[in-house]
C-alpha cells in the first residue's frame, strides 16, 4: 500500500476512542446506537468518529430495515490488513499490507497446504459441526504467528544491532557525502534516483561513491 494510505490509516486508528469502535466492529457489523450504548460514548461522538473511519475507508456502511421506523445504517470494517512499525537505534520502518484477499495464493503448493484445512471444514454441513474444528485451526494459525513474531523480534534485534555497527565505522571516513550514501544503503534498497532524492545529492555524485564503493568490495581497481 501506498505512503499516503499508511499516513490515513495511522492518522485514524491512532485515536483510542476509534479503537475501541474498531474492536467492536471486528466483532460484528453494529450500529451507531447500540455502539454508543456498548461503549457508554454518546451517539453524537460515535456519529463523528464514524464519519472520519468512513472517510478514511476503514468502514462502510449498508441501509438496513428497521422494525420502529425508517431505515438504519449498519456500519462494517471495510478492510483487512496489518500494520508493522519497527523502530530501534538505526531501524525505522512502517508497512501495511492487505490480506482480505491473497492473489494466487492457491496457486503454489504452500498456499495451498494452509487453505487446504479449511476447505475441507468448507465441506462439512452447515452447523455446530463446524465449530471445533474452525476452533483448531484458529488455535494453529495463532501458534504460528507467535512463532512468527519471537523469530522476527530476534531478527530486528540482529538487524539492528549491525546497523549500529556499520554506523560507528562510517563515522570514521572521510567524505561526508561518502558517510551518507553508505549510511542510507544500509539502511534502504532503492535506486540510484531515490537515494539521491532522499539524501539531496546529485544523482553523478551518488553514482560516483557507490561505483567507489563497489570496486573496494569487488578488489576492482
Amino acid at each position: 500500500m501506498s505512503q499516503s494510505e499508511l499516513d490515513a490509516v495511522l492518522g485514524t486508528v491512532e485515536n483510542p476512542t476509534r479503537r475501541r469502535i474498531i474492536a467492536k466492529l471486528s466483532e460484528e457489523p453494529n450500529y451507531q446506537l447500540q455502539l454508543s450504548k456498548e461503549l457508554g460514548l454518546s451517539q453524537q461522538l460515535v456519529a463523528k468518529h464514524l464519519v472520519t473511519m468512513e472517510d478514511a475507508g476503514l468502514v462502510s456502511t449498508v441501509s438496513q430495515d428497521s422494525p420502529r421506523g425508517p431505515q438504519r445504517k449498519e456500519y462494517l470494517l471495510k478492510k483487512s490488513f496489518s500494520i508493522t512499525i519497527d523502530l530501534a537505534p538505526s531501524l525505522f520502518r512502517a508497512r501495511m499490507f492487505s490480506f482480505g484477499a491473497v492473489p494466487g495464493m492457491q496457486e503454489t503448493d504452500a498456499g495451498a497446504r494452509m487453505i487446504a484445512p479449511v476447505n475441507e471444514i468448507l465441506k462439512y454441513p452447515e452447523g455446530a459441526s463446524r465449530i471445533r474444528p474452525l476452533t483448531k485451526v484458529v488455535a494453529e494459525v495463532d501458534k504460528k504467528l507467535k512463532d512468527m513474531e519471537e523469530e522476527r523480534a530476534v531478527l530486528l534485534y540482529l538487524r539492528s544491532l549491525a546497523l549500529r555497527e556499520a554506523a560507528r565505522i562510517t563515522t570514521s571516513l572521510d567524505s561526508a557525502d561518502r558517510k551518507k550514501v553508505l549510511r542510507y544503503l544500509m539502511r534502504e534498497e532503492d535506486g540510484l534516483g531515490g537515494i539521491s532524492a532522499s539524501l539531496g545529492l546529485q544523482k553523478q555524485v551518488v553514482g560516483e561513491i557507490i561505483e567507489e564503493i563497489e570496486k573496494e568490495l569487488t578488489g576492482v581497481d
